[in-house]
C-alpha cells in the first residue's frame, strides 16, 4: 500500500506523458555542407577580419569622349540581395574602377557567404580609400547608406569611410530628363554614349543568381552578374568625362531641350551667369517650345530683380523669333501691364497673337478674355464707358455666383443686350 501511494504522485503523471508523447523523437540530421566554388579569376586577399576574395585587371581606356574630372575618381557599384536597403539586404559584389597609369585598374570582391561579411567591407573600403574622390550612379541613396548599415551589423569598428562622393544619377537627371523617361544606367549609355549591351542580366534575375550559388554551390547566373557589375563601373568613367562636358556647354551635341535643362541645373546651382547664357542659347536656336519655355525662365529670372524693362525685352525678342509661341505674348502682357503700366501696349500685344491662331483651347481663352478685360480697363482710363456684359435675369431667377457667371459666353450675353 505505501508502495502504491508513493506511485500515485509525479512519477505516475510522467510515465502518462511519456506514454502520449510516442517514441523519443531523434535528433534532425544536419544537412551535408554545400561545396561553393568561387567564380574564375577570384584570389584570396587577407584583411584583419579574414580572408576576402579579390578580382583584378586593368583594361584600356581607348578614346575618351568628353572632360576627365580634374581630381582622379574611383567608381563604385554593388551587387545586393533585394533593392529594399534593409538590414536584411546584403552587397554581395563590389567593383571598383579607378584610372592608372597603364589604363583602368577594375577590381572586384565577391562575397562566397554571409559569414565572411567583415572582411569583405573591409577590403572594400581599403580599395575606396586609394583615390581622392568617388563615383556612383544612385549610391547616395542606396550603394553607400546599405554599405553603412551593413558594417554597423558586422559590428566593425567605427563608420564605413568613403572619399568625396559625387552621384552622377543626379547630374543625368537634371541634364537628360527632357529626353528620357527612364535614367536608368542602361537607358543614359544608350542615349549619352552609344553603348548598347548584348546579353546582359536584367537587374530582377540578379538576387536569385547569388541565392542560387548560396543553395546549391553553382549558378549559371553569377558569371554573367559579375561582368554585368564590372562593366557598370567601367560605363561610368565615359559618362562621367560626357556630363562634365555637357556641363561645361562644350558637348557639340547640345539642342535648345538640352540647353533648357543645362541652365535650369545651373541656376539651382547658384551659378546664374552660366545658367543665363545657356538659357539664351536654347533661345537664339529657336527651336520650339524649349526656345520659349528659355525665354520664360529669362523673363522670370528679371521680373524678380525687378528689373521689369528687360524682361520685357527679352519677351519681345523672343516674340520675333518664335512668333508661333502664344505663352510668349501672355507673359508679355503680363509684365506690360501689371509690372510697368502700359495696358494699352498689352492690349495690342495679346491683340495680335489672338489674329495668329488657331491656339490650344486654354490658351485662346485666356487671351480671349485678357483681351476683352484690358479693352474695358484702356476704355476706363481714356475716359469712355464701361462696356462690361451684365448679367440678364429672367423673372423668379437667382442671381449667379462668380465661378458660374465665367460659363456664360461674352458673345452671347452681348447678343441678348442687343435683342434687348
Amino acid at each position: 500500500m505505501p508502495a502504491l501511494a508513493a506511485r500515485t504522485g509525479v512519477d505516475l503523471l510522467r510515465e502518462r506523458l511519456a506514454s502520449l508523447a510516442g517514441p523519443a523523437a531523434t535528433t534532425p540530421r544536419r544537412p551535408a555542407p554545400v561545396e561553393r566554388p568561387l567564380p574564375k579569376g577570384f584570389e584570396p586577399y587577407r584583411t584583419p577580419y579574414g580572408t576576402a576574395w579579390r578580382w583584378a585587371e586593368v583594361r584600356a581606356v581607348g578614346r575618351l569622349e568628353g572632360r576627365p574630372p580634374p581630381v582622379a575618381h574611383a567608381y563604385l557599384d554593388t551587387e545586393t540581395t533585394g533593392l529594399s536597403g534593409g538590414t536584411g539586404t546584403y552587397a554581395f559584389a563590389a567593383a571598383v574602377a579607378r584610372p592608372v597609369q597603364a589604363g583602368l585598374e577594375v577590381v572586384q570582391l565577391f562575397l562566397p557567404e554571409p559569414a565572411a561579411e567583415p572582411a569583405f567591407l573591409h577590403a572594400l573600403q581599403e580599395e575606396l580609400q586609394r583615390t581622392d574622390a568617388l563615383g556612383t550612379y544612385n549610391g547616395a541613396t542606396f550603394d553607400l547608406p546599405l554599405l553603412r548599415t551593413r558594417w554597423v551589423m558586422a559590428r566593425l569598428p567605427g563608420d564605413f569611410a568613403h572619399p568625396q562622393h559625387v552621384d552622377l544619377l543626379k547630374l543625368a537627371r537634371a541634364l537628360l530628363r527632357q529626353r528620357l523617361e527612364n535614367c536608368t544606367l542602361r537607358n543614359v549609355e544608350l542615349a549619352l554614349l552609344g553603348f548598347e549591351r548584348e546579353e546582359d542580366v536584367e537587374g530582377a534575375l540578379v538576387p536569385d543568381a547569388y541565392f542560387t550559388y548560396l543553395r546549391h554551390g553553382a549558378s549559371p547566373l553569377l558569371e554573367a552578374t559579375l561582368e554585368h557589375n564590372r562593366q557598370d563601373v567601367v560605363s561610368l568613367l565615359y559618362l562621367h568625362a560626357r556630363l562634365l562636358l555637357r556641363l561645361d556647354g562644350d558637348d557639340p551635341w547640345m539642342e535648345a531641350p538640352d540647353w533648357l535643362a543645362l541652365g535650369r541645373f545651373l541656376l539651382r546651382e547658384g551659378r546664374r551667369a552660366d545658367g543665363w547664357r545657356a538659357l539664351r542659347n536654347a533661345l537664339a536656336m529657336r527651336q520650339g517650345r524649349a526656345s520659349a519655355t528659355a525665354a520664360l525662365l529669362l523673363a522670370r529670372q528679371l521680373v524678380r530683380r525687378r528689373r521689369h524693362a528687360a524682361a520685357e525685352a527679352v519677351l519681345a525678342d523672343a516674340q520675333t523669333l518664335l512668333p508661333a509661341e502664344p505663352l510668349l505674348a501672355i507673359a508679355r502682357a503680363r509684365v506690360l501691364e501689371w509690372r510697368l503700366g502700359h495696358p494699352g501696349r498689352a492690349l495690342e500685344v495679346v491683340e495680335a497673337a489672338g489674329r495668329q491662331g488657331p491656339h490650344p483651347a486654354p490658351v485662346a481663352l485666356d487671351l480671349e478674355r485678357r483681351g476683352e478685360r484690358l479693352r474695358r480697363r484702356v476704355a476706363r482710363l481714356n475716359g469712355g464707358q464701361d462696356r462690361r456684359p451684365r448679367q440678364l435675369l429672367l423673372v423668379g431667377q437667382a442671381p449667379q455666383r462668380r465661378h458660374q457667371r465665367r460659363l456664360v459666353g461674352a458673345a452671347l450675353t452681348r447678343d441678348l443686350e442687343d435683342r434687348l
